[in-house]
């Protein structure tokens, strides 16, 4: 039987104890995210509320004509849809899009986990020829595609998709404002100003970075804690996310 009410700290639950999860990424990716912590966390306590949503444009009949396209994330995936024949290649970044990928029907191979790296393996490695088309979202951060062809490569680009900015949800928001302690995994430094930009004040919560440079985007801002991934994907920010969920508990 449940009894309403505060409990003495003695009877509460493991999960009474546990913090916040707030999760910004778009929906599909937070609902993955979300489902690694399901077994640690209570329902509600696990928030998803997107501060992107994505949108998908309608694909350009030439795209069926380029036989070498380079992914850096999984939307380029899915926006780009099923390959017409297992021949046209996929040079990705990140196993989660290199696999998604392959599960579509391309011939996919990991160049990196990050932009940089896909970059120095294909200009260290034998030259690709004919078309490499770049398809990213509309936010991009770096200039991949301009390296590339300073490298020599014949290279485009097409936004396949837009990532339009949403507001908090409610129990985001309430949480949040309420100073409910709170673990914060920020996935791009576009979500960070985002959030920035909505919630001032950040000193109950425990805000995990995937970079740098997202990291830097809290450096004014007074946090419970800001902590880095050591490895700039989904396995490390799960890793350090669930590494910062056991500290807070025992505080």
């Amino acid at each position: 039987m449940k009894v309403s009410g505060q409990l003495p700290l003695q009877y509460m639950t493991y999960n009474k104890l546990k913090p916040r999860l707030i999760i910004t990424r778009p929906v599909d990716a937070a609902n993955l995210f979300a489902s690694f912590f399901e077994k640690e966390l209570e329902k509600d306590q696990i928030i998803i509320s997107p501060l992107l949503e994505i949108k998908f444009f309608k694909r350009p009949k030439t795209l069926r004509q380029i036989h070498c396209l380079i992914f850096t994330s999984s939307n380029g995936v899915r926006a780009a849809g099923k390959a017409i024949t297992s021949n046209i290649k996929a040079l990705c970044v990140g196993d989660r899009t290199t696999n998604l990928a392959s599960a579509m029907g391309y011939s996919a191979e990991k160049l990196g986990d990050n932009a940089e790296q896909l970059l120095h393996t294909l200009c260290k490695g034998e030259k690709t020829t004919g078309e490499i088309l770049h398809i990213h979202g509309k936010y991009t951060k770096g200039d991949l595609v301009n390296q590339l062809r300073e490298a020599g490569f014949l290279c485009n680009e097409w936004i396949g998709y837009d990532q339009v900015a949403q507001n908090l949800s409610l129990p985001a928001l309430s949480a949040l404002e309420k100073g409910d302690k709170t673990i914060l995994p920020i996935f791009s430094e576009r979500t960070a100003l985002l959030l920035k930009k909505q919630i001032q004040t950040l000193d109950r919560c425990h805000i995990i970075a995937i970079s740098p440079a997202v990291a830097n985007v809290f450096l004014d801002v007074r946090a419970g804690s800001v902590s880095k991934a050591q490895k700039p994907d989904l396995v490390g920010m799960k890793s350090l996310t669930k590494k910062v969920l056991q500290k807070v508990l025992l505080e």
